[in-house]
């Protein structure tokens, strides 16, 4: 029995040291010091015949056997410590994404998994796959990157397409509807900010001969939905986002802009950092999402 114990602690002991990445945090967390940390760690390696961390400088890294006993490790880490970890998914998203789709998708996660943090981050997409690639996010869902480069390890998974249209308020249409039949006519339009969404709207309005005037930049959000409704403007919007307005008649869609561009959104995932979680939400996104 004590040498069960032993070795349940060296298992524990290696848990937290890849966990924190760091001998001194680890220590701290385990209460032992670190040099009889560093010798445990160097106990386990010796026993199972394989190096688990890379050691550079001050820094340590995981070898790939290290990746793979860490991540078995975090789904069975209450039995080696007598008590649930405090574990949490970190997911890098677009607000525009978490404000229509991830109600429900949250909701039904947490009926399953009540003691897992859920943090959510809604930096700009470039900055999320930054995080992504150093480790400090478990997922992005945003709309698919056409141009950035990823990892080989890196899952970039389309779930489903949403739709986009140019929308402006009832008054609005009711006064200008004569005037949107006139080739003429430039139209007012609320646009995103200089973004990959941004450009593909301007090719489309471009190849189309749209004449138009930008009279506001900003993304998805509450704020361009109530500019809309204001009558500031035609609102290049995702349908989803207004469509208890568009049911309402308070929004009207602009018909004649057919074929608009699409977004996919999508999943971007390290395949070497996911456990059964991580799985599990992923599961329930696609589940909810696609229909």
């Amino acid at each position: 029995m004590d040498n069960f114990n032993i070795n349940l602690n060296l298992y524990r002991n290696f848990y937290y040291v890849a966990k924190y990445e760091s001998f001194t945090k680890a220590s701290e967390h385990v209460k032992i010091s670190q040099s009889a940390l560093s010798i445990s760690v160097q106990k386990l390696e010796n026993e199972l015949d394989t190096p688990l961390f890379i050691r550079l400088n001050n820094e340590i890294k995981l070898t790939n056997k290290g990746q793979e006993l860490y991540l078995k490790l975090k789904d069975i880490i209450y039995i080696l410590t007598g008590e649930m970890e405090k574990e949490e998914i970190n997911i890098g998203c677009l607000r525009f994404i978490a404000d229509n789709y991830l109600e429900e998708v949250i909701y039904k996660f947490k009926s399953i998994y009540p003691n897992i943090n859920l943090k959510l981050d809604f930096s700009a997409d470039t900055e999320l796959f930054q995080k992504l690639k150093k480790g400090e996010l478990d997922i992005i869902i945003c709309r698919y990157p056409l141009f950035y480069k990823f990892d080989k390890q890196i899952i970039v998974e389309k779930i489903v397409e949403v739709k986009n249209v140019l929308a402006c308020s009832q008054e609005f249409y009711l006064k200008n509807k004569d005037s949107f039949q006139d080739e003429t006519y430039t139209y007012p339009l609320i646009l995103p900010n200089k973004s990959e969404k941004r450009r593909i709207i301007d090719d489309y309005l471009i190849s189309k001969n749209v004449k138009h005037n930008i009279v506001m930049e900003l993304p998805n959000s509450l704020l361009l939905k109530k500019l809309i409704l204001k009558g500031i403007g035609i609102g290049y919007i995702n349908q989803k986002f207004v469509a208890s307005e568009i049911e309402n008649r308070e929004i009207i869609i602009l018909n004649k802009f057919e074929n608009l561009p699409t977004d996919n959104i999508t999943i971007i995932y390290n395949s070497k950092n996911i456990n059964k979680t991580i799985k599990k939400f992923i599961e329930i996104l696609k589940s909810l999402l696609i229909i």
